[in-house]
C-alpha cells in the first residue's frame, strides 16, 4: 500500500499548485488594502510564482476560499484577490495534491493559453446547460467547493463578480470521494439545506456531482457576429442538470 503525504514546499510548486498551511498566516491583499488571516491547516492554491535573492514566494487566490477567510475584501472598492508575496518555504506550506472533493473539474487547468483560447475552470457550477449570452449583467443559481473544502450554494449570483459574496448557505465537507472512471464526486457533508438534492446517508448527508463528459457552447453575441466562444461543461447534481464555463475564446 503507498501512502501519499504532504511534501515540503520547494522547486515543484508552480501555479495552480496547492499548499497547506503549517501555521496562521496574516498577511495582506496584493493591493494592501486589507489584512487577511490564513488559520493552519487552510489548503490554498498558488496563483502566482516569482523569485528574489535565492528565494521563492507564491502569492494565493483568497477568492477561491471560504466567506470566513475572503470577508475582508467585500468592503473595498475593486480589491486585489490574491495575497501579498509568502516565501514558499517549510514553517509557511507543505505541498499536497489536488484534493479530492475538487476532482469534479480541472483545478489546475485554469488560466491556460492557448492562441486566443484561455481556460476558465474555477470549479462554479451554474444551474442550466449554458452560460446565457447576457451574462454579463445576468445572475443565476451557483455553487462551489472552496480550495479549503466549504461547499456553497448562492441561491442568486451574478456571472461577473471579483469577490463571492456571502453564500446563501455554506458547510465544510467532511470527506470526499472519486470512484475510479465514475465520472462521480462524491461530497459526505455533517447536515442538508435546501437548494441542493443531499442524500441521507447514516449519520451524515451525501451530493454527488456527476461529470456528464459532454458539452455545449455559447456565441457572443450572436452566430451572424461572433465575438467570443465560451465552451460549458455539463454535470448533473442529482437530477438537475448545471454547467462550468470552462473556456473562452476571443475574435478580434
Amino acid at each position: 500500500m503507498t501512502i501519499i503525504t504532504a511534501q515540503p514546499a520547494h522547486a515543484t510548486v508552480i501555479k495552480n499548485s496547492f499548499l497547506k498551511t503549517q501555521r496562521t498566516i496574516t498577511t495582506y491583499n496584493s493591493k494592501k488594502q486589507v489584512k487577511l488571516t490564513i488559520p493552519k491547516g487552510t489548503t490554498v492554491q498558488v496563483a502566482g510564482i516569482k523569485h528574489a535573492k535565492g528565494n521563492k514566494y507564491v502569492d494565493l487566490n483568497v477568492e477561491r476560499l471560504s466567506y470566513n477567510i475572503r470577508k475582508p475584501l467585500l468592503g473595498k472598492k475593486n480589491p486585489g484577490i490574491y495575497t501579498r508575496w509568502i516565501r514558499a518555504k517549510g514553517y509557511n506550506f507543505k505541498q499536497v495534491h489536488k484534493p479530492v472533493y475538487l476532482s469534479y473539474f480541472a483545478a489546475q487547468s485554469d488560466g491556460k493559453k492557448t492562441l486566443n483560447k484561455v481556460k476558465t475552470e474555477n470549479g462554479n457550477l451554474w444551474k442550466g446547460d449554458r452560460l446565457p449570452v447576457d451574462y454579463a449583467s445576468a445572475t443565476s443559481t451557483r455553487l462551489r467547493i472552496t480550495s479549503n473544502g466549504y461547499l456553497e450554494y448562492f441561491a442568486k449570483s451574478p456571472f461577473v463578480y471579483k469577490v463571492s459574496a456571502k453564500p446563501t448557505h455554506s458547510i465544510k465537507v467532511l470527506s470526499a470521494s472519486h470512484p475510479t472512471a465514475s465520472g462521480k464526486t462524491i461530497l459526505t457533508v455533517k447536515s442538508k439545506f435546501s437548494g441542493l438534492p443531499f442524500v441521507k446517508k447514516a449519520h451524515h448527508y451525501q451530493l454527488t456531482i456527476f461529470n456528464y463528459d459532454h458539452g455545449t457552447i455559447t456565441v457572443v453575441p450572436n452566430d451572424n457576429n461572433v465575438k467570443k466562444i465560451l465552451t460549458n461543461w455539463i454535470f448533473k447534481v442529482g437530477k438537475e442538470i448545471w454547467y462550468e464555463n470552462n473556456s473562452v475564446t476571443t475574435f478580434k
